[in-house]
């Protein structure tokens, strides 16, 4: 099966959780978004995060510190995130993930991150900005992911359409809550057909706002 590299997102550290605990000193909260079992589908079975105050290679990626207690991974394209603690502060860290598909093969290591542990206390910020991301993988063979940011409960009608016009699948069409979500199409019409190989729009109506999004399918 074939396991995507997963991108992590961007460190916040010494946040204040919604019950306005505190996160103490030393901490640090790692985010990315899953990868899926086979492409951009499914779900894997295991990650592996790891963190070294050198920065990480392919080489090395074994020899850093493992974190214990990661939950098992979330379906594809479900934002993830966790709380490293032991940290610090002051001192720069970095940070990488892989993941296991169900046949055992592991991912290529994530890009890495690094972070400052702080004494400094936030608060983490709410999603501020409506959006969809292109699609990956594109072009796709085996299924296409989306990502949809929403600041507000919005209504969403997410379609795809062929070249000509015609509506081939609709991916959404419900009210979110606020959030990050996944949006995905496994490249089959509404009848459960496979769509023929060509170019696709995605259109998707966040509220009031529309975003336009093209796929090759091969």
């Amino acid at each position: 099966m074939r396991i995507f590299a997963l991108v992590m997102g961007v460190l916040v550290v010494s946040v204040v959780f919604p019950s306005a605990r505190p996160v103490l000193a030393g901490t640090a909260i790692v985010r990315w978004h899953a990868t899926g079992d086979d492409s951009v589908f499914g779900r894997a079975t295991m990650y592996d995060l790891r963190y070294s105050t050198s920065p990480i290679t392919s080489t090395n990626f074994p020899a850093a510190t493992g974190v214990g207690g990661v939950p098992p991974p979330a379906p594809a394209g479900t934002p993830e995130s966790f709380l490293v603690t032991g940290l610090t502060s002051g001192t720069t860290y970095y940070f990488a993930i892989k993941a296991r598909d169900d046949s055992g093969n592991w991912s290529k290591i994530s890009n890495i991150v690094t972070k400052v542990a702080t004494t400094t206390l936030d608060v983490e910020s709410p999603l501020a900005v409506l959006s969809f991301s292109t699609p990956r993988p594109n072009p796709a063979r085996s299924g296409s992911l989306f990502v949809m940011q929403l600041p507000a409960t919005s209504k969403v009608l997410v379609e795809a359409f062929d070249v000509s016009g015609r509506r081939v699948r609709t991916l959404a069409n419900q009210d979110f809550a606020p959030g990050e979500y996944p949006v995905r199409w496994d490249l089959y019409d509404e009848d459960g057909r496979r769509v023929s190989p060509g170019m696709y729009k995605v259109r998707a109506r966040l509220g009031s706002t529309t975003f336009t999004r093209s796929v090759v399918v091969i």
